[in-house]
């Protein structure tokens, strides 16, 4: 039996970095159909040389008949709607992938489909340590008999049966929120596996399929760091050079990087000394937010943007490079 499967690469914005990926993932789905799932909801994305692009806002998830929660983050809180999306127009696959934009497959996905598909596995995702994820959203949604599950939706494999089930439960929580029934709306995180696990669905892991040492939250790997990572089946988050030292900066202690020894240091060591300057920006502007009254900080921001490089010069006296 031949399986028909399709792929939705989330993005949104585009540039050489997404380009990479589709490449990537096109060498990898070689028998799947691979679709960019553009979100536009924060302003249009530039055009995108691909054949198979969905362009979209949050105002288009509306068509699902469910809930568009929060305003301006849908997509973010609730990352199984470009799925039903998709799903409404392209009803005829076997199993549906979504991965998003920094997630990266080493594996096979005609194989990773194959396995999946001969287990007749209905959902395949990524579960988090216990106390890994803040978001609590089940309360007063589910059974107390039920079990909350929390797993990461960067990659997810889904057969049609439980698309078209997750659906339609999207659809019944939708109609007892609006009527006051429950308080909470749940994230993608929980509602996706709590949804599988208690419905008698056929559930797995992506370690079940490959090795997923470099697969969590964070932290990120560089992009450069790829060949290194060959071994791994899934990875995420994978960011260029920008969104790395971003993403290292954003999520670490930032007085460590004053320490040669620190771990922030030991990250960033893996990014070019033209990084520098991004430090220095997120360094400062995380600093001076936190002591600063906002019209002092907009002056201050103002004159950055007017003074960039003795701004940087005089950052790198302050805060030696190391």
């Amino acid at each position: 039996m031949n399986i028909r499967y399709a792929v939705l690469l989330k993005v949104h914005y585009w540039d050489d970095f997404a380009a990479r990926r589709l490449q990537h993932l096109l060498r990898k789905a070689a028998g799947g159909d691979v679709f960019v799932f553009v979100d536009e909801t924060h302003g249009p994305v530039p055009e995108i040389p691909y054949d198979r692009v969905i362009r979209v806002t949050e105002r288009d998830m509306t068509a699902l008949d469910t809930v568009l929660y929060p305003q301006g983050k849908v997509f973010w809180y609730n990352v199984d709607y470009p799925l039903y999306y998709f799903y409404l127009q392209n009803d005829s696959y076997d199993y549906y992938l979504m991965s998003e934009h920094d997630a990266v497959f080493n594996i096979d996905v005609d194989k990773f489909v194959d396995m999946a598909h001969a287990s007749d596995v209905d959902y395949v995702g990524f579960p988090l340590a216990k106390d890994a994820w803040p978001l609590l959203t089940c309360e007063g949604v589910y059974p107390t008999d039920f079990k909350i599950e929390n797993w990461l939706s960067c990659i997810s494999l889904h057969s049609r049966r439980a698309v078209e089930f997750l659906l339609k439960r999207r659809q019944e929580l939708g109609r007892r929120y609006h009527a006051g029934e429950i308080e909470n709306w749940p994230n993608n995180e929980a509602f996706l596996p709590t949804e599988m696990q208690n419905n008698d669905f056929v559930v797995r892991t992506l370690g079940d399929f490959g090795k997923v040492d470099r697969y969590s939250w964070w932290p990120p790997t560089h992009e450069r760091d790829l060949p290194l990572h060959e071994d791994q089946a899934f990875l995420h988050p994978v960011l260029d050079e920008r969104r790395y030292v971003t993403s290292c900066v954003r999520e670490s202690n930032l007085m460590g990087y004053v320490s040669p020894r620190s771990e922030l240091r030991k990250m960033l060591g893996r990014a070019s000394s033209s990084a520098l300057p991004a430090v220095m920006d997120e360094l400062a502007r995380r600093t001076v937010r936190r002591v600063t009254p906002t019209p002092l900080l907009q002056a201050l921001r103002r004159f950055r943007a007017r003074n960039a490089g003795a701004f940087h010069r005089f950052l790198r006296r302050v805060i030696p490079a190391g």
